[in-house]
C-alpha cells in the first residue's frame, strides 16, 4: 500500500494470481493512481485456470499482460522495489503468513528493473507518466512536431478554449469537455466514402493509446467525423490552462491523433 502512494510515475505489481473486487483499500489506492494520471500494470500467470482473475481486472478496467509460467511476485515503482511471496490475494492478506523484502540501494533496485525487462518484457520508458516541462506553450509543442516529425505543414489557431488545426489534408478540432470528469475530446472531418468505409471496416479504425474513437454521421449538412476521447479523465479544466503534469499527455494525443487520421486520409485517396 505505501509503494502504491508513494509512486509518482508509474506502479507495476507482478502477481501470478489477482482477486481484488472485495478489497476495497487496495481499490481505492489504484483509484487514487488513476485520479493522479499515474499509470499502473498488473503482470499476471497465462493460464486457462486464471481466468477470473482476467474477468476482475477487466471488470476493474486495469491493465494488464499474462506471462506464461509466472510465479514471481514482485511490486515496483520508481523509486524501489519489493519482492515477496505474497500475490494479490485479499484472503492472502486477511490469512497468509508471507514474506517480503525491499530493496535498500539503486543497484539492488537496478537488478530487478533488469529482471523485468529481460523476462516480463517492461519497458520502463513507457510506463511513466509524462511530465515533460516544455520550453514552449504546449501547442507550439504539438505543431512542431507535426512539421519536423510527420512532415505536415500546420496551421494552428485557439479559439476560446477550443485548439483548431488545419493540415492541408483535413481539420481538426480539440477542447476539454466538462461533465463528471474532465475529458480531452478531438475530432477530425471525414468524407463520405472515408465514413463509409470505417463504418463496415471497424478494423480499419486506427488504434491510438490513450483514447477511445467513435464515428459521428454528419446530419443537417454537417460534416461525417471521427472523434477521440481520453480514457483517464484530466485534472485540467480547458486546453488555455492545461496543468504542467497533463501537458505532455495532452499533446502526445493530440499529436498521435492528428498523424493517425491524416494518413488514413492519404491512404483513402489511393484506396477508396
Amino acid at each position: 500500500m505505501t509503494l502504491i502512494e508513494e509512486s509518482d510515475e508509474s506502479v507495476i505489481l507482478v502477481s501470478p494470481y489477482v482477486k481484488i473486487s472485495k478489497w476495497y483499500k487496495l481499490i481505492k489506492k489504484l483509484e487514487n493512481l488513476d485520479s493522479r494520471n499515474i499509470p499502473v500494470e498488473f503482470i499476471i500467470r497465462d493460464d486457462q485456470t486464471n481466468q477470473r482473475s482476467f474477468q476482475e481486472l477487466n471488470d476493474l478496467e486495469i491493465r494488464y499482460s499474462p506471462i506464461r509460467d509466472l510465479h514471481c511476485k514482485l511490486y515496483i515503482n520508481e523509486k524501489y522495489a519489493i519482492v515477496s511471496s505474497m500475490n494479490l490475494l485479499l484472503s492472502s492478506e486477511i490469512n497468509s503468513l508471507e514474506l517480503a523484502y525491499q530493496t535498500e540501494n539503486e543497484s539492488e533496485y537496478q537488478e530487478l528493473k533488469e529482471f523485468c525487462e529481460r523476462y516480463l518484457s517492461i519497458d520502463f520508458d513507457k510506463t511513466k507518466v509524462q511530465n515533460e516541462t516544455f520550453t514552449s506553450d504546449w501547442r507550439d509543442h504539438v505543431c512542431n512536431t507535426l512539421r519536423e516529425n510527420a512532415g505536415i505543414n500546420v496551421k494552428a489557431t485557439q479559439e476560446n478554449e477550443v485548439f483548431l488545426v488545419n493540415t492541408g489534408t483535413n481539420n481538426y478540432t480539440s477542447f476539454i469537455y466538462n461533465g463528471k470528469q474532465n475529458h480531452l475530446r478531438i475530432s477530425g472531418v471525414l468524407s463520405g466514402k472515408e465514413y463509409e468505409y470505417l463504418s463496415s471496416n471497424k478494423g480499419s479504425i486506427p488504434m491510438i493509446d490513450g483514447v477511445e474513437l467513435e464515428l459521428i454521421h454528419g446530419q443537417n449538412r454537417h460534416y461525417d467525423t471521427i472523434w477521440a476521447t481520453s480514457e483517464k479523465p484530466l485534472n485540467s479544466y480547458d486546453l488555455n490552462n492545461v496543468y504542467d503534469n497533463e501537458k505532455s499527455l495532452v499533446a502526445d494525443q493530440v499529436t498521435n491523433f492528428i498523424i493517425e487520421i491524416d494518413n488514413f486520409k492519404k491512404w483513402a485517396r489511393q484506396n477508396i
